[in-house]
């Protein structure tokens, strides 16, 4: 009985992809990067649920921020 190719894991497929990303220059990083980032956009853009997705985003921005902005305050203090 032939055996059938075996999928690779979602390890190896990650390490594979992480593997390449640092095999790119800064530029190439970057590029990289900004169309991950544009694809996220679009897909945001053209969703149905835009408005909500929209709101999330921003809740967490500012989760994020308040979280900076906490931490930096309490060990700016002992400085």
């Amino acid at each position: 009985m032939e055996r059938l190719p075996r999928f690779p894991s979602d390890a190896d497929v990650v390490a594979e992809e992480a593997a390449r990303f640092r095999g790119l220059s800064p530029a190439q990083r970057i590029a990289a990067i900004r169309s991950v980032v544009a694809a996220g956009e679009l897909l945001l853009a053209r969703s149905p649920r835009r408005e909500y997705l929209q709101q999330y985003r921003q809740f967490q921005e500012d989760l994020a921020r308040r979280a900076v902005k906490e931490f930096t305050e309490r060990h700016a203090e002992r400085l």
